[in-house]
């Protein structure tokens, strides 16, 4: 009788112990990470979305990660989403990113990813800068990227400007509309002989314009880089994340984002394409209208945070210049650069 006692003893042990040890591993599932973590992407519409276009189409996964994506309208719908919590990692300009750093948000730089796709088209004769005084000419978005780096180039140059939609004698008048495809009917009908426009708006505008005699007089890129003596063209656009994502638990998955990513700027320009349809079949609403030229006149390239950082600053300390709210008032310090 002793002995079976002790046998049930054992058995309701034993029992005990598997029930226990269940328990456990039922209680540790949460704290293990089992659940995968949500990251979402976004990125502009337009050609800065070709900076993961590659991602759009093969959907890669990420080992304990749900990553998902999507194209917006553009850059304040980037910053809402950023700052409320609905995205984790995003294309957003660079002095956006800079901006939204400076009003305390959580953002880092991960990477400089569009280094100006800026370009002046027109019907009208322009051999040099300075043959556009007394001329008009059009830009797309006042304070913008296009219109602030315009007006630093001429400044570098001697060149005096004014806002007009009239010529001023002398001087180079700027005139602006909301966007490109404001811009293009405009030249269309004469109404306006330069327009500065991003590709692939440029090359589109271009291919309207050719009964006109159109063409493409001015890469706003080459001339930035000889008014600043650089060869790096500007970051106009950069990969920020979220600073929870910059942890040893998640460097994995950041560095394997950021080779993607890498790969994807390489892919683009060998199937440029499957790279505009990729944009098209995920919501944009740009026409697949890219080919190698225009790609590659995007200027996309992955440079890591530690690498752009001088171009980087030396491009928003341009923006502080004509006018600091533009970057949101200071020029970030180095904990905006993402130690990578």
């Amino acid at each position: 009788m002793k002995r079976k006692f002790t046998v049930i003893l054992l058995v309701l042990a034993v029992l005990a112990a598997t029930f226990a040890l269940t328990a456990c591993a039922d209680d540790k599932k949460p704290e293990e990470g089992n659940d995968p973590v949500a990251i979402h992407v976004v990125v502009p519409d337009g050609a800065p979305a070709l900076a993961i276009a590659k991602l759009l189409k093969d959907k890669p996964t990420f080992e304990g990660y749900n990553v998902t994506y999507e194209i917006v309208a553009g850059a304040a719908e980037i910053g809402t989403k950023l700052t409320q919590g609905g995205a984790q990692i995003a294309v957003a300009p660079t002095n956006i990113a800079a901006t939204l750093y400076n009003k305390k948000k959580e953002i880092a730089l991960l990477a400089s990813a569009v280094h100006g796709l800026v370009y002046m088209v027109g019907t009208g004769d322009a051999e040099t800068l300075s043959d556009l005084k007394g001329k008009v000419v059009y830009n797309i978005g006042q304070g913008g990227t296009p219109d602030l780096s315009f007006q630093y180039i001429l400044r570098q140059n001697g060149i005096e400007y004014v806002v007009s939609d009239q010529p001023v004698e002398g001087k180079v008048a700027l005139s602006y509309v909301g966007s490109g495809t404001e811009l293009i009917p405009l030249m269309v009908q004469g109404k306006a002989q330069y327009g500065i426009l991003g590709e692939p708006a440029a090359t589109q505008a271009l291919g309207k314009l050719a009964a006109k005699g159109g063409r493409r007089l001015f890469d706003l890129q080459q001339l930035w880089n000889e008014a600043t003596g650089s060869t790096e063209n500007y970051p106009q656009a950069s990969v920020v994340v979220n600073k929870s994502l910059l942890t040893e638990a998640h460097s994995a998955f950041i560095n394997r984002f950021l080779q993607l990513l890498e790969e994807n700027a390489s892919w683009i320009l060998t199937n440029p394409s499957e790279a505009g349809q990729a944009l098209v079949d995920n919501g944009s609403l740009t026409p697949n209208s890219y080919n190698a030229e225009v790609i590659a006149r995007c200027n996309i390239r992955i440079v890591k945070a530690s690498q752009a950082k001088t171009a980087v600053e030396r491009y928003l300390n341009v923006l502080y210049g004509f006018n600091p709210q533009s970057i949101g008032g200071s020029v970030p310090d180095a904990a905006f650069y993402a130690a990578i």
